[in-house]
């Protein structure tokens, strides 16, 4: 276990851009939109050789609102509660309010460390900042965390607090190292509202991320990791995506960006419906940016808790499925339901399989025997008047690859039909499988100074 620093403050004080400064990636939304952030991002950091999680949370509020802001506060004193130590951050530029003196009243009945940071301090004036020495946390550090400016101190105030910390709960220094491997990265995806992050927390057993009506409450990729079966899976929730039409500008498309970024990270994607609506078109539009993104694919039903009866909904479902996903048959599917947690555990064990054929290697001798083979059952068709017919030369994987991709040398790529390609696919997933996973075939020229076994298709052999 890692210490764990919670960045805690009004909103638009400036925490997901010093949140993003310090872990050294663009990772959370800002903007000057209060409630930017809802859910909490939590990142394993290293800093003057300390080791620790740092975690974002929305800004705190001493007022209630509606539902979704009651959420956001939650999870903003779950940070709290969860942390060893709170980084505050106050808005240099701004006059103290009542509710500022009622944060810090806050923070300080916690008796946990607090690093006090007025943010937005461009101007070096300190007389600017004494007043917040009023909350009696001393004399805050002043900062500008877009501007990089201060950031030394507070790294250094930070990272010598944590070793305190760790001296004082007498945490040995092999408890403090941070495990970032993970045997799978694993995206949720899928339109709005189809319980992406409803399904995150049935899995890990707690409300880490909110759960609301209001379209588009996930912005932030979630990220968490969680171990089953002593296998350490990365659980990225992310926002729901729209029609291209429809994403807005600012946060909305920020968000989007987040979650095209998220499936690139991922190894396996999975595809989330709404099983009380059926298929859209927003459905395939999701299907195709996974597919772009090198994901292995899982087609998960969601919501089969309101199902009458859930032998005849099943089987309308696969027909559908079937259907309507023909580019990806070899998908696999999992009907859930977030709400009970039925079926859950066959979602991991889906994911496993994935992940063990998208590490699948071929040999080249093998293949290349295996491509021989199908060329002499049917060779590719000549469609133009060209005199040369297309030709495959030899073949192999290239192991480099996010997904199975197999590099075909052969005269003339532009000379091989779609159809033939998709044979020579087909053939490929009933020898070798490749279930779940997208495969690539590239037809590539071969130079002349390249040498290899040549495969002749029927016809073309040398007599």
């Amino acid at each position: 276990m890692s210490l764990k620093v919670a960045l805690i403050g009004r909103p638009n004080v400036g925490k997901s851009t010093l949140f993003n400064k310090l872990i050294g990636k663009y990772l959370a939304i800002t903007a000057e939109e209060a409630g930017t952030t809802r859910d909490r991002i939590e990142r394993e950091v290293t800093l003057n050789r300390v080791k620790f999680t740092l975690v974002d949370a929305g800004g705190i509020e001493t007022t209630r609102g509606g539902d979704l802001d009651d959420n956001i506060q939650a999870q903003v004193r779950y940070a709290i509660a969860h942390s060893d130590l709170l980084l505050f951050l106050v808005d240099a530029k701004s006059e103290i309010t009542a509710e500022d003196s009622e944060v810090a009243e806050l923070l300080r009945k916690t008796s946990k460390p607090i690093v006090f940071v007025a943010n937005k301090f461009e101007s070096g004036n300190i007389s600017q900042i004494m007043n917040f020495t009023s909350f009696g946390l001393g004399v805050p550090i002043g900062i500008s965390a877009i501007h990089k400016t201060g950031l030394d101190e507070l790294i250094s105030t930070l990272t010598k607090s944590l070793r305190n910390l760790a001296r004082k709960q007498k945490i040995p220094k092999t408890s403090l190292k941070i495990e970032n491997a993970v045997d799978v990265k694993v995206a949720f995806a899928g339109r709005p509202n189809v319980g992406k992050s409803s399904l995150v927390n049935k899995i890990l057993g707690e409300e880490r991320f909110i759960v609301s009506e209001i379209p588009l409450t996930t912005r932030d990729v979630g990220d968490v990791v969680i171990e089953i079966e002593g296998k350490k899976f990365q659980l990225l929730d992310t926002a729901g995506m729209r029609r291209s039409g429809k994403v807005g500008t600012g946060i909305d498309r920020f968000a989007t960006g987040r979650t095209l970024n998220a499936l690139s990270d991922a190894e396996v994607a999975l595809l989330l419906f709404n099983g009380d609506e059926g298929i859209v078109a927003q459905d395939m539009h999701v299907a195709e940016k996974i597919l772009a993104a090198g994901c292995g694919l899982l087609l998960v039903v969601n919501k089969i808790d309101l199902w009458e009866d859930f032998t005849e909904e099943q089987e309308k479902w696969l027909a559908n499925l079937t259907r309507k996903f023909q580019f990806a048959r070899w998908a696999a599917v999992v009907m859930v339901s977030a709400k009970t947690g039925k079926n859950i555990s066959q979602i991991f064990t889906q994911i496993l399989a994935i992940q063990a054929e998208r590490t699948k290697r071929i040999k080249t001798n093998d293949f290349n025997l295996f491509l021989k083979k199908i060329i002499a059952q049917h060779s590719p068709a000549q469609t133009d008047k060209v005199k040369a017919p297309p030709k495959i030369f030899y073949a192999t994987q290239l192991h480099e690859e996010k997904i199975p991709t197999f590099a075909l040398f052969v005269n003339r790529p532009t000379a091989f039909h779609f159809s033939y390609r998709r044979f020579i696919e087909n053939r490929i997933r009933e020898k070798y499988g490749f279930n779940g996973i997208p495969i690539k075939l590239e037809f590539r020229q071969r130079k002349r100074e390249e040498r290899g076994e040549i495969i002749r298709s029927k016809g073309n052999a040398k007599k």
